[in-house]
């Protein structure tokens, strides 16, 4: 399938069919590196929530000469598989194919955009290794797995709530520990995933990967007495961890609203030119 802008197509992933969209590049007009931008997808709704961003993102690096390209893991948006098939290590392996894919084009350099949750699958992507990393873009991400499965299964509580049912008696892990599985949400959450989740962190070691990372905040506005909109102490305090080891971390916020779990699709154009400006690309 074709769009003036996208290629879409399915490409063979850890398990099955990964459906795939590649934002390929005009040929380049000066000489350098064949760069491209590797999306990294949130967790669950959220992802569904962030195609709209992503897809802006893509055709914002794809007008500054990067190639984009985001794929559906597997067990998730259109790939092949149920939630219930997931896990870190297939979606990690989906992130590696999609990886190997740019490389085989001709990619020289890889950016990765990584989005909420899918922050924590840095700990496990696996590059080429004749491909060079370049910048790291951290969307307000999610920077422990045991915080995202918590996030999770609270939802199931305020579902329970909102529709005046009555919530289940049994605390969730325990569902899962002795089910296999909880629906949370219209998605069924598998022990399997759960434990890989939350062994999965943000530690500084994975940043030291790349040749430059910004960590974007999205805030509702700015601070009382602050002309721009600042980050949350929480990640003002890990950034400057990470920068006291040496680490070339740049933290950043721009205003707008939180398009991953908004009712109705949000966009934060500013959060696109502060990205794109991050990645670089040729003028």
């Amino acid at each position: 399938m074709h769009r003036p802008d996208a290629v879409l197509f399915q490409m063979r992933g850890s398990v099955g069919d990964l459906f795939c969209i590649h934002w390929p590049a005009p040929r380049p007009r000066v000489e350098g590196p064949v760069e491209a931008v590797l999306v990294l997808p949130a967790f669950a709704e959220e992802m569904n929530k962030c195609r709209r961003m992503t897809t802006l993102l893509a055709q914002a690096a794809q007008a500054r000469g990067v190639h984009a390209f985001s794929v559906d893991l597997t067990g998730t948006g259109d790939s092949s598989g149920e939630f219930r098939d997931a896990t870190v290590e297939r979606w990690s392996a989906d992130l590696a194919a999609a990886a190997d894919w740019l490389h085989r084009q001709g990619v020289d350099a890889l950016h990765v955009v990584a989005v909420r949750g899918g922050a924590l699958l840095l700990n496990d992507l696996d590059l080429p290794a004749r491909l060079a990393r370049g910048s790291l873009v951290l969307w307000q991400p999610i920077t422990s797995g045991r915080q995202l499965v918590s996030q999770f299964l609270r939802l199931r509580h305020a579902e329970a709530m909102v529709s005046g049912g009555q919530a289940e008696s049994r605390d969730p892990r325990r569902v899962l520990q002795e089910d296999g599985f909880i629906e949370v949400a219209g998605y069924d959450l598998t022990l399997p995933l759960v434990e890989g989740l939350e062994r999965l962190a943000l530690p500084s070691s994975v940043l030291r990967h790349w040749s430059r990372s910004c960590w974007i905040e999205i805030t509702a506005g700015a601070a009382e007495g602050v002309g721009r909109p600042a980050p949350t102490p929480a990640a003002a305090r890990a950034v400057a961890g990470m920068q006291a080891e040496g680490l070339r971390v740049d933290l950043d916020a721009v205003e707008g609203e939180p398009f991953w779990a908004t009712p109705e699709i949000a966009v934060v154009p500013a959060l696109i030119d502060r990205s794109v400006a991050c990645i670089g690309g040729k003028p």
